[in-house]
């Protein structure tokens, strides 16, 4: 596995396998006349509208949220929220709170869990390396023993993203929402135009990296 060290905005922005494959999609996206937004926007209503799960045992990985000065942002409380509820009651159940940053996202979600709702610290890891979703996945894996019954939970407009991430990175996992029930709002309705813009992003990237055999932008999602 590829360990990196977490990268501000314009780092990112810099990495020539980042533009490149912005520009392949921006193109891919012309050339379809709008039709590989349009499927990637059906794909993350897919997951929008998932069922509910309730882990047991194993591993949940919750996602971090950018912070609100310093503190959980209202999805990521949400996401928190429902971690809490799940854990009650399950001893053989762990989390793992994703987010880096300074400070980072997990050390924020673990202090809520403790201060808020009263979880034991010592059921709580933190992954605190990552700057994305991606990373977020592809430092958890060393974190999961194998054949683990892993859970990633996060917002619903999220979960589409998430599973093409953690197929990409061969990682098996149960997605759960975490909100009980999608509801139609402006506000989900805007998260599903912005996640089908990433999902688009990606898989666009992903194809022309493997048809042109783009060594380094592979070496991005791997």
């Amino acid at each position: 596995m590829n360990q990196s060290t977490p990268r501000t905005p314009g780092e990112v922005w810099r990495d020539p396998a980042v533009r490149e494959s912005l520009v392949v999609a921006l193109i891919m996206l012309i050339l379809s006349v709008g039709l590989s937004w349009l499927v990637a926007w059906l794909w993350v209503w897919r997951w929008m509208l998932a069922a509910n799960v309730r882990p047991t045992e194993g591993v949940m990985l919750v996602c971090g949220h950018q912070l609100d000065q310093g503190q959980p942002s209202p999805d990521f409380r949400k996401r928190l929220e429902r971690a809490a509820e799940l854990v009650v009651g399950q001893p053989d159940l762990r989390l793992v709170i994703l987010g880096g940053g300074q400070p980072s996202e997990a050390a924020a979600g673990r202090d809520w869990l403790m201060h808020q709702a009263g979880i034991d610290p010592g059921r709580i890891e933190l992954e605190e390396e990552s700057t994305d979703s991606l990373q977020n996945l592809r430092h958890a894996r060393d974190l999961i023993e194998k054949d683990t019954p892993t859970y990633l939970l996060s917002s619903r407009y999220h979960l589409g993203r998430l599973r093409i991430f953690a197929n990409q990175l061969g990682m098996q996992v149960h997605l759960v929402p975490a909100e009980r029930a999608f509801r139609p709002t402006p506000a989900n309705l805007w998260h599903s135009i912005r996640e089908a813009a990433y999902v688009c992003w990606f898989v666009c990237g992903r194809f022309w990296a493997r048809l042109a055999r783009r060594e380094h932008m592979l070496r991005r999602i791997r």
